[in-house]
């Protein structure tokens, strides 16, 4: 269970029950409260029994006050008259410039309490309980976050598969996203993919039960011989190669922007109609500009992360978490 939270000040200040309010729900510290010490001890008391009644018995004190002197030893004088049994009280005053601030604050507390060389051991062996709880922590970070049940399930995948929270910041998806994919997957549709890793990772137990075939083209002859002589990337000329089977498929891209754009521009100039495109490619030429584009098309759903991460390990997570909620 993580730290709680007290953000102190001296004063109430609205912005620091803001801050409050984002590291309950993003910041993974859902036992918090923005105390003011001139509001006197009952606050703190409050505070305290709910605590109690929580069972954490970790807390990082945060303090946001100009005097940060002042205001810790006034809430020591009262914590030490209130006389709390078994609580771990840490303090961490000073503004954090470092972005996103909520995600900086949240890792300065997760620090403040980072355990012991001795706790650091290996305690979990067997593959499945370590899966198990990977996903216990990584539920825990987002239960504040009020995912809709199946997004949440698309989003902790992909975080599991990343090690990166900002997943969940970054993942969008048109409306009918979900639906749709499920739907067309569940159903048996053709997969296309833009490169053999995001193919070698789709779960093999859940295709063989739904009967979907996996396409992916980019090591072609054919594909190789065109793209030399047209002077574009196997990665488009292979999405070029797939047009025929894009109808009612779900198109899964990890790796290539350019292969993204060729989908958009299929899309929209020639008229495909894919069931759902999970479009996910990583760097820094392209990746973030193919995804923007796609997430301008109305006519066809899809799943994005922004900027310019990704991968080919992301767009499987995401894929194999679809296959899943059609079970």
């Amino acid at each position: 269970m993580k730290p709680a939270v007290v953000v102190l000040s001296q004063i109430r200040r609205n912005h620091l029950e803001g801050i409050r309010n984002q590291l309950s729900r993003h910041g993974g510290h859902p036992v918090s409260a923005s105390i003011a010490l001139s509001e006197g001890v009952a606050p703190v008391r409050d505070f305290l029994e709910t605590l109690s009644r929580s069972g954490v018995r970790q807390l990082a004190v945060l303090t946001m006050d100009e005097d940060a002197v002042k205001a810790i030893e006034s809430f020591d004088r009262m914590i030490a008259d209130l006389k709390p049994e078994g609580l771990d009280i840490r303090h961490i005053f000073g503004f954090i410039d470092t972005q996103p601030f909520i995600r900086a604050l949240s890792e300065k507390v997760r620090r403040t309490f980072a355990p012991s060389e001795e706790d650091l051991r290996p305690v979990i062996l067997l593959p499945e309980k370590i899966e198990e709880e990977s996903f216990r922590i990584i539920d825990e970070t987002l239960s504040g976050y009020g995912l809709e049940s199946h997004w949440h399930q698309v989003v902790r995948r992909a975080i599991h598969a990343a090690a990166d929270y900002e997943m969940a910041d970054i993942m969008d998806a048109h409306e009918k996203a979900l639906e749709s994919t499920v739907s067309a997957l569940s159903g048996g549709c053709r997969i296309i993919v833009d490169v053999q890793m995001v193919e070698s990772g789709l779960s093999k137990p859940h295709l063989t039960a739904n009967g979907n075939t996996v396409f992916c083209h980019v090591s072609d002859q054919d594909v190789r011989e065109e793209a030399i002589r047209l002077g574009l990337t196997r990665s488009t000329m292979a999405m070029r190669k797939a047009k025929n089977a894009m109808d009612g498929s779900v198109i899964v891209v990890g790796n290539a922007p350019t292969a993204l754009f060729e989908v958009v521009r299929l899309i929209r100039e020639e008229g495909v109609r894919p069931a759902g495109v999970v479009g996910v490619p990583v760097g820094f030429v392209g990746a973030s500009e193919s995804k923007e584009l796609l997430s301008r098309v109305r006519e066809v759903p899809w799943i994005v992360t922004r900027g310019p991460k990704g991968g080919s390990t992301v767009a499987v997570a995401i894929t194999n978490a679809l296959l899943r909620l059609g079970k």
